[in-house]
């Protein structure tokens, strides 16, 4: 047992767990390690962070946030306060947190069923419902204009220096097709995303990174919904728009579907719905040249390439 986790736990007065057990790191991409913790009858979720995560508002707003949620009977995974009152401690020069255990499993692999889509969507209402009556403000949405960039330099020359990179690693079908939809897409896209994001809207704390893989179902029921480490202030039809792309996948009718059952829970107008829709597309167009960009210019290494080529078959999936 490693003397760091039992420092780290100490923090929160455990000094002598009766278990602790690595979990599988290859789970995500975003770099984090977990262990499942059992003290004294209870189980929890120890996470240690990835160098520089997660930033400093994120961590504001997860400790702001999330525990007015849990305290509204909203099940999701909210880092415990720590001995000094933090729900963030720092030990060998990351964060790390503690939480309590999320039971049930994701569904990734297959397609959801109607309860657990609507089971889903109305986790998802509630929360944007809650959190805008906690802070709403007026201004631009990062996401929209990060999108309109990215897709402008891609027009620029982008998108044809990608094609001079060696993926070794990567299956070749899956590179050309990225590229050849994203050639195709691209025009209409970044208009659309430069328009969008020209606007002000009214803009709350979102997940942004909310993904199947994040959203576990016991039977049908949504037991909890984990990792919150990307949230911001933006608009919450990207966390719609990221959940029902996923759904999407094994599901044709996913985001239709799903979107029916956020309007049951949440008002939602045509612009709201269209707004999702070019989320939805700025994804299938541009998640997987941005994984070409990570892998080539930026030379970032990733320990399962496996599973990396399984995130872009699903991506491409929706290409088609």
């Amino acid at each position: 047992m490693s003397n760091l986790i039992i420092r780290v736990l100490q923090h929160y007065d455990i000094h002598q767990p009766d278990s602790i057990v690595s979990l599988d790191a290859g789970r995500g991409f975003s770099g984090s390690t977990l262990w499942k913790v059992s003290h004294q009858g209870q189980e929890f979720c120890l996470k240690r962070w990835p160098a520089g995560k997660p930033k400093q508002r994120a961590r504001q707003l997860i400790s702001q946030v999330l525990p007015e949620l849990v305290g509204h009977g909203i099940p999701l995974a909210c880092p415990l306060v720590s001995g000094k009152s933090q729900r963030f401690v720092v030990e060998a020069n990351s964060y790390w947190d503690l939480s309590g255990w999320v039971p049930g499993n994701p569904v990734v692999e297959h397609a959801v069923n109607a309860t657990q889509l609507k089971n889903a969507m109305r986790w998802l209402a509630s929360y944007h419902q809650f959190v805008k009556g906690m802070h709403q403000e007026k201004g631009w949405s990062t996401s929209l204009s990060y999108r309109a960039k990215f897709a402008a330099q891609l027009q620029q020359g982008l998108l044809q220096q990608l094609r001079a990179y060696d993926y070794a690693d990567l299956q070749p079908q899956l590179v050309s097709q990225i590229l050849d939809n994203a050639q195709d897409a691209l025009p209409t896209l970044t208009g659309a995303l430069q328009r969008a994001s020209r606007q002000q809207y009214l803009l709350t704390p979102v997940i942004s990174d909310i993904w199947s893989d994040h959203v576990f179902f016991e039977q049908d029921e949504v037991s909890g919904v984990i990792d919150f480490g990307a949230m911001k202030i933006d608009l919450p039809h990207l966390d719609i728009a990221r959940l029902l792309g996923c759904y999407q996948t094994h599901n044709e009718s996913a985001l239709e579907t799903g979107l029916a059952y956020y309007r049951e829970f949440q008002q939602f107008s045509d612009q709201d719905r269209r707004l999702v829709e070019l989320y939805d597309q700025a994804y299938v167009v541009l998640a997987g040249v941005q994984w070409l960009v990570w892998l080539g210019p930026e030379r970032r290494v990733f320990s399962d390439m496996n599973q990396v080529n399984r995130r872009l078959k699903r991506i491409v999936q929706r290409e088609s």
